[in-house]
């Protein structure tokens, strides 16, 4: 998968990307921003891309450009980025760290950037720490936060910062971003929740490994290690919930070919299924439990 460092290519988001220019040229630019939307969509695609916009005056660089090679390299004198999809946690040391970075000025004179990427990693320490930098901010300093559930980031934060929810792309702009990256969807798999990420992460390696250990639980085997191997990085999580409803709408189009099982029943299950990944998302809840019951509900009925 394309590291958002290197994507040069915004795919959707024209709302929002009208909003932060329409922002950044009114009187009162908000010095901090929530990117929120679910995994896999291009959250800090669109954060890295606003960077490039901030440090250059417009958004239209190539990749033979300087600021583009020091952003990739990652030694652009204002640009700092925390954060990934394989940190679990962002603790209160690596916040700490901003302090010298913050303290300085500009090293090019313009604007300066800091991106934490999974916002809702950061431990309490981290939060309270980053929350002082936000009360304070240093001149021309912009902060960018990406995160799938902004209500885990302190109430205190949200309220510092603007916050800009990017959508899930559309079935034909996911198809765009697959195409950039030569990849094409595997038969079987949906465009699900517009998450270009999710299907990438499903085609490259990792997707298959926990395809091939699903199929194990949902015949038979112990959903214990599962839950404990996927149940609670939102990566995996998010590709093992898209897996399940793709096998949800599987089961539901094998009934209606004439299964001997009652349609009536398999579209009961497939609600009650639906209903805790999506109380899930919205309520924040805890994912490992949210699996255990989601794993439970489909083997009982066997």
């Amino acid at each position: 998968m394309l590291n958002p460092r290197e994507n040069l290519k915004l795919v959707g988001h024209r709302h929002a990307r009208e909003s932060f220019l329409n922002a950044y040229h009114s009187d009162r630019f908000p010095h901090a921003w929530i990117l929120g939307g679910p995994f896999g969509i291009g959250k800090a695609t669109f954060a890295f891309h606003m960077t490039r916009f901030l440090l250059n005056g417009n958004d239209d660089i190539l990749s033979n450009h300087p600021i583009y090679r020091r952003i990739v390299a990652d030694s652009h004198g204002d640009v700092r980025v925390i954060g990934s999809d394989d940190v679990r946690e962002i603790g209160v040391e690596t916040i700490r760290d901003l302090n010298g970075f913050l303290n300085q000025t500009s090293a090019e004179g313009g604007y300066r950037v800091v991106i934490i990427d999974g916002a809702d990693k950061l431990n309490r320490n981290a939060a309270n720490a980053l929350l002082k930098r936000l009360e304070e901010p240093p001149p021309k300093t912009v902060f960018f936060l990406t995160t799938s559930v902004p209500g885990r980031l302190l109430p205190t934060i949200r309220s510092r910062c603007q916050v800009l929810n990017l959508s899930p792309l559309s079935d034909e702009e996911v198809e765009e971003v697959l195409k950039d990256q030569n990849l094409t969807v595997p038969k079987g798999i949906t465009y699900e929740k517009g998450s270009p990420g999710r299907l990438i992460r499903l085609m490259e390696g990792e997707g298959s490994q926990i395809y091939a250990d699903l199929q194990k639980v949902l015949t038979g085997g112990s959903p214990t290690a599962f839950i404990k191997a996927y149940g609670s990085d939102e990566a995996t999580y998010g590709i093992v919930e898209d897996l399940i409803r793709n096998f949800l709408h599987m089961n539901i189009l094998a009934k209606v070919e004439g299964e001997s099982e009652p349609l009536d029943q398999t579209l009961k299950v497939c609600e009650k299924i639906e209903t805790l990944f999506d109380e899930c998302q919205f309520a924040q809840l805890d994912r490992k439990a949210t699996l255990t019951c989601v794993l439970e509900t489909i083997t009982q009925r066997h």
